[in-house]
C-alpha cells in the first residue's frame, strides 16, 4: 500500500472529527449520525453509497455566460474551468435498473474555478425535496426499517405519509414524469434557495437549475421495460462521443417574501419566473470512478459570491456526507 492510499482514510477520518466537532448542537449531530444510520440500514450495510449508490464519474468543462457576472461576482464565473462530476440513480442498491421509475436521478458537480475557488453543486431531477428538515428526514426513513418479519410495514410508511402529506409530493413528480432515458437527458434542481452577489454589492435570490442543451428525453413504460438493466452509462458514452452531453445552468429569479427555508414547497409560479443564463456545464468524457468515490461533493463548499441558505436541511449535508465516506472508505 502506497503512502498515498494510507493517507486517504485517515484523511476522511479526520475531516468527519472536524465536522462533527464543528456542529452548532449536539441534537443535530445525533439526528444527522442516526439518519446515516438508518439509511446504511435500509441499503443493506454495503460499502456503496447510502443513497446514490449506483452512478458513474464524469469530467468536462463549465463556460459561464458575460450575464453571469452582473449577478454573481464567484470566480467560477470568470472563465472557463474544469469539471468533476458524478450521474446517479437513487436510492442505496448498487445494482437498481436504471429504469426504475420510482427513484430519483442525482447530478453533483465541483467547479474548480480555475484552481482559485471551488464551487460545488448537489442536484436531483425534480425541483423538491422529499422531506423539509434533518428531523423529518429520520422519521421518513424509520419508517421504512424492516420490522420482525423482514419487512417494512405498510400501514406505518401510510400514517407517516398521512400525518406528513409533503413527503409524497417528490414521488408524486417522479411519477409524473416519462422514465429518463438518459442522465443528460433531464433536468436538475439545486431545489436550495441561494444568494448571489455582484461585484457592486448587490444581492439576489435565485435558485439554480441544469437544463440539457438537447431537451428532455424519456422512455415509455415498454420501452424501459425493454431497457437493459445498465444502459444508462453507454447511453452517456455515446452522447459524449457525439458531443451532445451538456447542459445550461440558469439561474431562476427569486423575490420578496419566497420560501428560503422549505425545499419541499416549489416558490410561486417558478416556472414562469424570469431566468438567466449563467453558463454551460459539457460533460467531455467518463471518468474513473474512483475519482469521484475518494472525496464528497459538498454543496456548502460554495466561492465568494454565492452563499447556500441557512437552512438545517442544507448545512446537515456535509457532515451526513462526511460520516458516510468515512464509513464507506
Amino acid at each position: 500500500m502506497t503512502d498515498r492510499c494510507r493517507a486517504r482514510p485517515l484523511a476522511i477520518t479526520l475531516l468527519s472529527t472536524l465536522v462533527l466537532a464543528a456542529s452548532p448542537a449536539t441534537a443535530q449531530t445525533d439526528t444527522t449520525e442516526a439518519i446515516v444510520e438508518t439509511m446504511r440500514t435500509l441499503a443493506g450495510k454495503q460499502k456503496a453509497r447510502p443513497s446514490g449508490a449506483k452512478g458513474q464519474c464524469v469530467v468536462g468543462t463549465f463556460t459561464p455566460t458575460a450575464d453571469a457576472k452582473a449577478l454573481s461576482k464567484s470566480i467560477v464565473f470568470d472563465k472557463p474551468s474544469r469539471v468533476v462530476a458524478r450521474f446517479s440513480v437513487g436510492g442505496g442498491n448498487p445494482k437498481v435498473a436504471d429504469a426504475t421509475k420510482t427513484v430519483n436521478r442525482g447530478f453533483s458537480f465541483r467547479i474548480d474555478g480555475g484552481g482559485k475557488g471551488q464551487t460545488e453543486f448537489v442536484m436531483i431531477n425534480a425541483p423538491i425535496n422529499f422531506v423539509k428538515s434533518p428531523e423529518q428526514m429520520l422519521a421518513f426513513l424509520q419508517a421504512r426499517l424492516p420490522g420482525a418479519d423482514g419487512k417494512p410495514d405498510p400501514e406505518k410508511i401510510k400514517a407517516f405519509a398521512d400525518a406528513n402529506p409533503e413527503t409524497t409530493l417528490q414521488g408524486k413528480y417522479l411519477a409524473s414524469k416519462p422514465v429518463p432515458a438518459s442522465w443528460a437527458g433531464l433536468s436538475y434542481w439545486g431545489i436550495h434557495g441561494y444568494t448571489v452577489a455582484n461585484a457592486a454589492g448587490a444581492t439576489q435570490l435565485v435558485k439554480f437549475r441544469m437544463v440539457p442543451v438537447g431537451g428532455e428525453t424519456g422512455l415509455t413504460d415498454d420501452e424501459a421495460k425493454a431497457k437493459p438493466a445498465d444502459f444508462l452509462v453507454d447511453e452517456l458514452k455515446s452522447r459524449i462521443e457525439a458531443k451532445t452531453a451538456a447542459f445550461d445552468m440558469v439561474a431562476i429569479m427569486g423575490r420578496a417574501g419566497d420560501e428560503k427555508t422549505n425545499a419541499t414547497q416549489q416558490w410561486v409560479d417558478e416556472d414562469k419566473r424570469p431566468t438567466v443564463k449563467l453558463g454551460t456545464l459539457a460533460i467531455t468524457a467518463l471518468e474513473k470512478n474512483e475519482t469521484c468515490d475518494g472525496a464528497i461533493f459538498d454543496p456548502l463548499t460554495l466561492a465568494d459570491g454565492i452563499a447556500g441558505p441557512d437552512d438545517p436541511l442544507f448545512t446537515a449535508r456535509l457532515p451526513a456526507y462526511a460520516i458516510s465516506i468515512g464509513q464507506r472508505n
